[in-house]
């Protein structure tokens, strides 16, 4: 089934599992860099993964990307300040952190990051990326779609209340996951992805 035909539809839960979570869970590889999508929680839920991720050994570099002003665990500040506040206060070496400051949104952290990926890192080049599980399918398609010369590496975040295992289990839950459908099928609809087999 094309993924167009999919969101027409009203998902059932193993829609939203098989589209949202399924073939996403990282593989352990290594890449040139660690590139973390901003959020509100994204200091709290996505960094620590990221760290770990450096921390093993998996990229030397990491990017850190938005740009929006959001209310986090460090008070009010843009993503990418409330993320790197979190990164070195886990001993990331700030010569090895980049940040990308002028995104407000999913597709703008891929368009935002470019001219600063052209510099650093030749076609080719492996990133791995992290965002929050349920976010990871949008995420993984618009990198592949905006930045096609790169291999991106999902990394999905399995906390919060929208994980692969507790989606189900709360309204919040249902809600979040549901938002996500609904922005995957407009993003088909006006032709930002490619309509690919799912």
């Amino acid at each position: 089934m094309k993924l167009s035909q999919l969101l027409k539809q009203m998902p059932t839960d193993d829609d939203i599992q098989r589209l949202l979570y399924s073939g996403l869970d990282y593989n352990g590889e290594c890449a040139d860099l660690i590139m973390v999508l901003g959020s509100r929680k994204a200091c709290d839920y996505r960094v620590p993964e990221a760290v770990r991720l450096f921390g093993e050994g998996k990229a030397p570099l990491m990017l850190l990307s938005g740009g929006q002003v959001q209310e986090s665990s460090f008070g009010e500040m843009p993503e990418w300040e409330s993320m790197e506040k979190a990164v070195l206060d886990a001993g990331v070496p700030k010569e090895r952190i980049l940040t990308e400051k002028s995104s407000m949104n999913t597709a703008e952290n891929f368009m935002c990051s470019d001219k600063l990926l052209r510099e650093l890192l030749p076609d080719g080049s492996r990133i791995i990326l992290v965002t929050t599980a349920y976010h990871m399918r949008r995420a993984l398609m618009m990198g592949r779609r905006l930045l096609p010369r790169y291999t991106f590496i999902p990394c999905p975040v399995q906390k919060g209340s929208a994980t692969k295992d507790n989606w189900h289990k709360t309204e919040k839950g249902r809600r979040t996951v549901l938002d996500e459908w609904a922005k995957l099928g407009y993003y088909i609809r006006v032709g930002f992805f490619e309509d690919i087999e799912i």
